[in-house]
């Protein structure tokens, strides 16, 4: 198709210079010859251009170029006429091509929907059926260099995967057994054995797709602008152009066919092609550039209100923290070596998130378990255990206390502190906290350069959330603790009539309230709740913040982009419209004027495809 009307254009004008040369042929011979060439580009345009006005009762810019081309023809200048539409399908052409490339880079991701997953049977064999119908449990294995079908956790020893589509790493990631395996990633090693934890539907790829497929239908304001603009525009310029062609029937003296002329210019040079087109290309391209560095914007109209805000709240665990705890200070009265052993000998079979850090702190310092028998647990308050002399007990305040009848001095630390104690002796004081993701720091400076404020609103008490501010050199003011779901809520509405629009970062289920309701929700993908995602507008799909720091240095450039555009468009029309009204430009520059503005303005729309290499 796309050859025929290469071929079409070819001959046409061939057919265009020919007519312009005014060879000594007939102007029925002429007429023929042009009449071939202008029905059979045209055709399409013209029906699109009546059935548009009839059953819609609209005009559009096909209506534009049509009624130019007839008032050409009317004028005997069938040259002009062919020329008019040889430029708007070259435009169309140029418009056709730079959607295709924008499409394809924003949706290259639907390329990884994996189409099969290789089930491993009970008798070891392999059985291939579609990844929605495999079930949570099933054994699934994955070939070299295919795509991963589900989210599960890893059997085999070890493996290394190609997240680059998923999160925007381009690092290999290397996983070993027991941890998990996100679907969409691909697998650069050798074969290996996953079991799946997730249902298709629930899967990182089935919900990565789902935002790609809908993130176009959200329009920003400018492109809800220029598509109202477009709706009462065409009427208006062709009311005009009417009143521009019946002037000289109306008004003595004035030449008929000049006047004509101008409104003709009138209506070639008013089509709102460039403007309609490349507004809209410039933020899909501005969509694409995002989804390339691992984040997903759910519409363009986020990408408008990221360029503009002012003002940015933060989640604090999870968000600007690891959500793992660790220890951060030991404080032991003797034997140290020997107190680790009873710590990781009590909670070694715990799965709690403190007895996780505790044994993962044992076992960094190659720490072994001692012999402990008669192991009592109290959940939520602490464990005991014995030695064959004496009892051993770690716990919170509240458990050391009521087990011993210590008097413990008061601790006002930003964490858990778990106490260790023999029978009625502490032996150690660990002081636990949350990791600040090492990204911190650099993300709430470059939030000040961008002039966009930070504030962290969370529920952990204030003395844990003001450490972490200072890690992280947050100014205190900023700082909301202690907050319920409808508190964060409330903060995150005080905030935006303080500054107008603003985002909120989060990855609970008690955020998803605070992201549904803020200008901009950006939730933290990797391992942030299914409902705080589904709530969000923004997905940061590896929980990088520094990603955040981009995406609003790429909205930014996009939304200058088409602002740049707009400007430039409106300017040179509004000066050609001028020139042909008081007839000082010809049919030409109007062509030149409106296909050449297409052209440029596509091009520049197409810039912010590349927008992903800035740095953030």
């Amino acid at each position: 198709m796309f050859d025929l009307l290469k071929i079409k254009l070819a001959v046409s004008i061939i057919v265009m210079i020919l007519l312009m040369l005014d060879l000594n042929l007939s102007y029925v011979l002429k007429f023929i010859i042009f009449a071939v060439c202008y029905l059979s580009l045209s055709y399409k345009i013209i029906y699109k251009a009546f059935n548009t006005l009839i059953l819609r009762r609209r005009m559009n810019e096909q209506f534009l170029m049509t009624i130019a081309t007839f008032g050409a023809i009317y004028l005997q200048d069938l040259s002009e006429a062919l020329a008019i539409m040889i430029f708007y399908l070259i435009g169309q052409t140029f418009e056709d091509y730079a959607k295709a490339k924008s499409h394809k880079e924003i949706t290259s991701l639907i390329k990884l929907k994996p189409s099969v997953a290789r089930v491993v049977n009970a008798d070891g064999s392999i059985s291939e059926c579609l990844p929605r119908k495999v079930k949570i449990g099933t054994v699934v294995r994955v070939l070299a260099g295919d795509s991963v079908p589900l989210d599960g956790v890893l059997i085999s020893d070890n493996a290394i995967l190609d997240t680059s589509a998923v999160n925007g790493e381009s690092q290999p990631y290397h996983i070993t057994q027991g941890q998990n395996v996100l679907s969409g990633c691909i697998n650069k090693d050798k074969v290996f054995d996953f079991k799946v934890s997730k249902r298709y539907s629930d899967s990182q790829i089935a919900r990565l797709i789902a935002l790609v497929e809908d993130s176009v239908l959200n329009k920003s304001k400018p492109e809800a602008l220029i598509s109202r603009f477009a709706a009462f525009y065409t009427p208006v310029v062709v009311t005009m152009a009417a009143l521009l062609a019946i002037a000289p029937f109306i008004i003595d003296g004035l030449d008929k066919d000049d006047w004509i002329n101008r409104a003709l210019i009138f209506l070639v040079i008013s089509c709102p092609c460039a403007l309609v087109l490349s507004v809209p290309l410039s933020f899909f391209g501005g969509l694409g550039a995002i989804s390339k560095i691992g984040v997903m914007v759910k519409g363009s109209i986020f990408i408008e209100i990221l360029a503009r805000l002012k003002a940015i709240a933060l989640d604090k665990t999870g968000t600007l923290t690891k959500g793992e705890l660790s220890v951060e200070n030991f404080i032991c009265h003797t034997d140290e070596q020997q107190v680790l052993a009873y710590v990781k000998a009590l909670e070694q079979n715990s799965n709690h998130p403190i007895a996780t850090a505790l044994v993962k702190y044992c076992d960094e310092r190659g720490v072994n378990a001692c012999e402990l028998s008669e192991i009592q647990e109290q959940a939520g308050l602490g464990i005991q255990g014995f030695n064959g002399e004496h009892h051993i007990y770690i716990g919170n305040g509240n458990y050391i206390q009521k087990k011993l009848k210590l008097e413990l001095e008061n601790q006002h630390q930003s964490g858990p502190v778990v106490y260790v104690a023999q029978d009625d002796a502490l032996l150690a004081v660990i002081e636990l906290s949350d990791s600040v993701k090492e990204e911190a720091i650099v993300f709430i400076k470059s939030l000040d350069q961008l002039g966009i404020k930070p504030y962290m609103i969370t529920g952990d008490k204030q003395q844990a959330a003001q450490a972490i501010a200072n890690k992280i050199k947050l100014d205190s003011n900023n700082v909301y603790s202690e907050c319920l779901p409808e508190q964060k809520l409330t903060t995150v509405q005080k905030l935006k009539h303080d500054y107008h629009e603003i985002a909120f970062i989060g990855d609970g289920i008690n955020d998803a309230p605070v992201l549904s309701n803020s200008d901009v929700g950006i939730a933290m993908g990797k391992n942030g709740s299914a409902l705080a995602v589904e709530a969000s507008d923004v997905v940061v799909m590896n929980d990088d913040l520094l990603k955040i720091i981009k995406a609003i240095k790429i909205s930014k450039k996009t939304y200058k982009l088409a602002i740049e555009n707009i400007v430039l468009i409106i300017g040179v029309k509004a000066l050609i419209l001028a020139l042909g009204a008081f007839g000082f430009a010809n049919i030409w520059l109007a062509i030149l004027g409106d296909v050449g503005l297409l052209i440029i303005s596509i091009l520049n729309s197409m810039r912010s495809l590349a927008f992903a290499k800035i740095k953030a």
